[in-house]
């Protein structure tokens, strides 16, 4: 971002259609186009990191997703300049082209395990002594996919159109996002049920439907 020059505070990219102007959730917002992608900005700075603040950001994404047929949320802080987002936008048109087709008409679904890694004993590791071995070992925890997501995906896998997961996400062993047709969330519901009862040592959430952000480009 340029010095001096104007802060667009990003929430998400769509397609083109909406007005030039419009409001929601309380805040005026401004649909910029950008060739075949549509900018949802609003001309600010970038707020303080609350709870308030983030919920409202997700309140406003989520009544862009109940109106819009694809949204790709932007992470939480996302600021730049008018230049900037063009130039950044056309260099990954074809990638958020191609986000636009694989989330049309989809929720996220985020399934969430706490508990024991079946594979691996880390309690009977000793402690690390160096912030380097800290460090090394939660890049590996991050990398390290339990066998319980196995489980997750042979149960759930025929009701998903994509799945992304990331081990170690807030605390628990393993959380599985799951990018579900609309026409399926029903039946995914009632499939997801029965995850409890087939990982009896852990405690197992599922929870959405919620706007894709797992399954949007990381741009900002």
């Amino acid at each position: 971002m340029k010095p001096g020059s104007e802060q667009l505070y990003v929430y998400a990219l769509t397609e083109p259609g909406l007005p030039r102007f419009f409001t929601v959730v309380g805040r005026r917002l401004h649909n910029l186009p950008i060739d075949d992608v549509a900018a949802i900005i609003e001309r600010r700075e970038r707020p303080e990191f609350t709870t308030e603040a983030v919920r409202q950001q997700h309140d406003i994404v989520s009544r862009l997703t109940s109106r819009l047929s694809v949204v790709l949320p932007a992470r939480f802080g996302s600021v730049t300049d008018e230049p900037s987002l063009r130039a950044l936008v056309s260099r990954h048109r074809l990638e958020i082209l191609g986000a636009f087709e694989q989330a049309r008409g989809c929720a996220q679904m985020t399934i969430r395990v706490f508990g024991p890694d079946a594979a691996t004993h880390e309690e009977s590791r000793p402690v690390a002594r160096t912030g380097t071995e800290f460090l090394q070992r939660a890049r590996e925890r991050s990398k390290h996919v339990p066998l319980e997501a196995a489980t997750v995906r042979a149960k759930m896998s025929a009701y998903v159109k994509a799945e992304r997961i990331a081990s170690g996400e807030r605390n628990g062993l393993v959380t599985v996002f799951h990018l579900v047709p609309l026409e399926r969330l029903d039946a995914y519901r009632r499939r997801a049920s029965g995850l409890q009862s087939m990982l009896p040592r852990h405690a197992v959430t599922v929870t959405g439907p919620w706007p894709v952000f797992a399954f949007a480009p990381e741009l900002f």
